[in-house]
């Protein structure tokens, strides 16, 4: 079974310039939020691809 690259998640809309301090400072958050699933994802996918090919090396050849 081949390893699909993970679909990465939407950021978060911005909020308009006139939204309140805590509006904006909620959009950071979850940016941030956002931005660390993506990148634990991505490291996942990488590590177990690794692992992958090592696998099949030693299998195949």
């Amino acid at each position: 079974m081949a390893l699909k690259k993970p679909k990465r998640l939407k950021s978060p809309k911005k909020p308009k310039r006139s939204a309140s301090p805590e509006v904006k400072q909620r959009y950071l958050d979850r940016l941030a939020d956002v931005e660390k699933q993506n990148k634990t994802r991505l490291s996942n996918y990488e590590s177990r691809k690794k692992k992958d090919n090592d696998l099949n090396r030693k299998i195949y050849g």
